[in-house]
């Protein structure tokens, strides 16, 4: 490094007036009554400045945690949905008839009119708000609809511990992964629903 300073100063004192640009470096010479005053300027657009590169950092890394919070949110959003349209389908379809035909008898209910209550709110099923208002007895509810919504939550508990795995990875579902660590979050909701209001990875 002293060698290549030396090299430079020397360039620059051949002349009365010279200027030199080196790797960010200017460096002007000039002699003045047997003296000579070298000046060593860095160039600016060559150079960024301290605060230029301080203020670069953050922006990105702000930006970045942004993405990232919002695929997060969007990938609980799908879970929630996901599971709540195969609760319903389980729900319906023949695998549910042995664990819930002794259920219809003690709850006074017919077959068709559970069936028929939950296809009509399958297509609805978009998130925490559609699945919960599934599970949760509301003092508006009639007693047949009560009686609905305890056995929907029953099949669901089922469907969750025994079948969801199965679901899971003989599906189209992205981030198999993912869902399979989340089943046990979905059945604590299921098994509370009054605490369903969020729903985090």
């Amino acid at each position: 490094m002293p060698h290549l300073k030396n090299k430079l100063i020397r360039n620059a004192l051949k002349a009365s007036k010279t200027v030199k640009e080196e790797d960010g470096v200017k460096i002007e010479a000039s002699e003045e009554e047997e003296q000579t005053v070298v000046k060593v300027t860095y160039l600016q657009e060559k150079i960024p400045s301290f605060h230029q590169q301080k203020n670069s950092v953050p922006k990105t890394i702000k930006a970045s945690n942004l993405s990232q919070a919002k695929k997060t949110a969007n990938s609980a959003k799908n879970i929630v949905k996901n599971f709540a349209r195969a609760m319903v389908n389980f729900a319906i379809s023949r695998l549910a008839l042995p664990y819930i035909e002794s259920k219809l008898i003690e709850f006074k209910l017919d077959l068709k009119s559970f069936q028929k209550y939950l296809i009509e709110r399958r297509e609805n099923m978009d998130g925490i708000s559609s699945l919960r208002s599934l599970l949760l007895i509301i003092e508006d509810d009639d007693e047949q609809t009560a009686a609905i919504k305890t056995l929907f939550r029953y099949t669901s508990e089922i469907f969750v511990k025994f079948f969801s795995v199965n679901w899971i990875f003989n599906s189209k579902l992205g981030d198999k992964l993912v869902h399979v660590k989340s089943r046990f979050k979905i059945l604590r909701r299921i098994r509370n629903p009054e605490y369903f209001t969020y729903f985090k990875l």
